[in-house]
């Protein structure tokens, strides 16, 4: 039965090299198989593109990451191959490579000879011509009809491309095992070596392991590749490439024991927010118009991503974050979110919940998940839009507490106040801002009108969801640590919003830029407001809530920010060169830290200090800058605030201004919008049955 398997082959093989061997042998049938040279079919034939990975960069240009979905690939030129290389791929794998046409007959006579042993045509005999065809055309099966396509389309390619072409296509398609894809991918993998450091010992086993990516790879089986890469020695001094002394000193070479490719890690929770970005912004269109098509070209297109990330403050921000954050064996971690307020570049980025790692709930941005109440930081967005109206830092407000409010179609009712401590009484809005005073700030915020904060809310960077309720004065409503530092940060650039990105250039593998960012600052509130806010920000660190945050020596403004129960704690500040927002809980969910390292976390204690140690080592060494001051004379002289909640107010109306984003000046442009704000009624219950609603500094 053997030797009839054998005829039959021998006589289909006979019959393949024979109408081969016409066509190459005889132009006149060029009529029939619509060829008479190498190449001229009425169609090109096209090779897939090489998948290339893509790089992500930091600000300074210092590689960060690379998404090797693809496998491991380091693209090189033929002239970057040292001779010695290209002689020990050629001498093993196409010896005649550039005296031959597409198929060498002798080559695959000698295979034939050999495979029908075995029982198949199907294996050895192909040129570097033929291998990249069925490396970039054609599928990887094994059938006769896809060899004798190899053969055809292997005639293709050669008219249309040169030899060194062929070769500089196969050298970065082909595959050297351990991921490795190409020659420099190769060289880096199993040396550590660029490809024109390679010695003549380590290209042969480079060469050998095209043939066998497996049964010859030196970790698995050093015994093997040692035999075969010093057979591949013997075939160079064969070819006239290496002189048999020489290749006697290489065989005394060590093959390599430990692969050096680059670990498959996952990206960092900056990048993997950069990664989301370019898979959901519009203005990543270019680079598909679906997610998918966009995901690809980060897999494959070789793409250089520059990021806003400075590598020096996230390493000080992770560094406060472990310094400062108690151990509680993961359960209470902290998100820091770092911005340059004059461009709305993010530079540094602490998830805040390290525990889920890739594709995980990230606090910082609320990416997978939600934001988490703001407490008293929202504080800030309240003062924003009270001076927006007309109100002055001096005005008056009671604060005593608790303060109760029953609010129509709104439970609980009735809604309960408690400041952070007892007592209080009459004081100014600058003090009961330094303080964190719930009640003041409650009633100031039904004064104001609930839905005017919703409105400053949004001008300001907010994109959450919020409810136009009383608690929304004290930060009821769930925000992100993101979301937080653009607020802040229009308050540290004078009133001008920038939109926080984090990308600043896409390139693609030439180098050609394909997407810059761009960001136009746009002012929304008055420089004059700001100014006024800014000084009541500063006395929250010099004798408020927050000296915990101060920095000797520079001028430092923030807010700290705690929710019921002690779950959130925050401190978002700013100098006027920098801006972070600073989370700390339990990522799991709104867990009480009623004794953390010994104490209750207020936004004064842990997530301020973490503050203050990343911000003292960012701004070291970086120029001290001053906030700009308000004109006194604008400032409004101070009143006393009839709050709507006083004895013998009954179901008072408050009739709000609209809430204007002002033109920008200067050359930053911008465009003014206005919202309005709806009318909210509010009654004083007579009677009341405590329900506990507490808020914190």
């Amino acid at each position: 039965m053997r030797v009839v398997t054998k005829l039959i082959l021998t006589v289909i093989f006979g019959g393949l090299l024979l109408g081969l061997g016409s066509l190459l042998l005889f132009p006149a049938f060029s009529n029939l198989t619509l060829f008479s040279e190498p190449g001229t079919l009425s169609t090109p034939i096209q090779l897939r593109a090489l998948a290339y990975p893509s790089r992500f960069y930091d600000s300074q240009g210092k590689l960060l990451y690379v998404m090797q979905t693809n496998g491991f690939r380091i693209p090189v030129t033929l002239s970057q191959v040292p001779q010695n290389v290209v002689n020990a791929v050629l001498d093993v794998e196409d010896h005649t490579f550039y005296q031959h046409g597409p198929i060498d007959l002798k080559s695959i006579a000698r295979a034939f000879s050999a495979d029908v042993s075995g029982g198949t045509i199907l294996e050895g005999g192909s040129t570097i011509t033929q291998q990249l065809v069925k490396n970039t055309v054609l599928s990887p099966q094994r059938t006769l009809s896809r060899k004798i396509q190899e053969a055809i389309d292997a005639y293709r390619i050669e008219g249309q491309m040169s030899k060194n072409q062929i070769l500089e296509e196969y050298l970065n398609t082909v595959y050297f095992g351990d991921g490795a894809y190409g020659i420099g991918a190769a060289a880096k993998t199993y040396f550590n070596l660029n490809v024109d450091q390679l010695t003549t010992a380590q290209a042969a086993l480079l060469a050998i392991l095209i043939e066998d990516p497996s049964g010859n790879d030196p970790f698995l089986h050093p015994q093997n590749a040692l035999a075969r890469r010093n057979t591949a020695l013997d075939q160079m001094v064969q070819y006239n490439d290496l002189a048999q002394s020489q290749a006697d000193r290489d065989k005394l070479e060590p093959l390599p024991s430990v692969s050096y490719r680059p670990p498959t890690t996952a990206p960092s929770a900056f990048v993997q927010e950069v990664i989301n970005r370019i898979l959901t912004e519009p203005k990543y269109s270019v680079l598909g118009s679906t997610q998918s098509q966009r995901l690809q070209a980060l897999d494959s297109d070789g793409l250089n991503i520059y990021t806003t990330l400075n590598s020096k403050y996230e390493s000080e921000a992770q560094a406060a974050v472990k310094k400062i954050v108690p151990d509680s064996k993961g359960k209470y971690t902290a998100a820091l979110v770092s911005m340059d307020p004059a461009s709305g570049a993010v530079e540094a980025l602490v998830s805040g919940n390290p525990s889920k790692g890739y594709g995980g709930y990230d606090v910082a941005t609320g990416r997978g998940g939600t934001g988490r109440q703001a407490g008293s930081s929202f504080k800030a967005i309240v003062l924003a839009a009270l001076l927006q109206q007309g109100y002055s830092p001096n005005d008056i407000i009671d604060g005593t507490g608790p303060c109760q409010f029953v609010i129509p179609n709104v439970n609980p009712s009735p809604y309960i106040v408690h400041n952070a401590e007892p007592g209080y009484g009459l004081m100014t809005i600058t003090k009961a801002t330094a303080d964190s005073v719930n009640c003041a700030y409650v009633r100031l915020g039904v004064n104001l009108g609930d839905q005017n904060i919703v409105n400053m809310a949004r001008i300001m960077g907010v994109t959450s969801p919020l409810t136009a309720v009383p608690s929304l004065a004290i930060g009821s409503e769930d925000v992100t640590p993101l979301e937080m530092a653009d607020v802040y940060s229009v308050l540290a650039d004078g009133g001008i919003r920038h939109t926080p990105y984090f990308t600043s250039k896409i390139s693609d593998l030439q180098g050609k830029t394909v997407i810059e960012t761009k960001v136009k600052g746009t002012r929304v509130l008055s420089a004059q407001n700001v100014a006024v806010e800014d000084q009541v920000l500063q006395d929250v660190v010099k004798y408020g809530t927050g000296t915990a945050a101060a920095i000797p020596g520079r001028e430092v403004a923030g807010k700290t920010g705690t929710t019921d129960n002690f779950t959130d704690g925050w401190f978002n500040g700013f100098t006027p060169q920098l801006e972070t927002a600073v989370w700390m809980g339990d990522p799991a969910g709104s867990v009480p830290m009623l004794d953390v390292g010994g104490i209750p976390v207020y936004g004064g204690t842990y997530p301020a200090e973490i503050w203050h140690t990343y911000m003292t080592q960012a701004l070291a060494g970086q120029p001290v800058l001053t906030f700009a001051q308000p004109n006194p004379a604008l400032v409004p002289p101070g009143k006393f605030i009839v709050p709507i909640d006083s004895p013998g107010s009954i179901s008072a109306p408050t009739t709000v201004a609209p809430v204007t984003t002002l033109p920008t000046g200067g050359s930053t442009g911008g465009s003014t919008t206005t919202s309005y704000a709806t009318t909210t009624t509010v009654a004083v219950a007579t009677t009341t049955t405590i329900v506990s609603v507490r808020g914190h500094g």
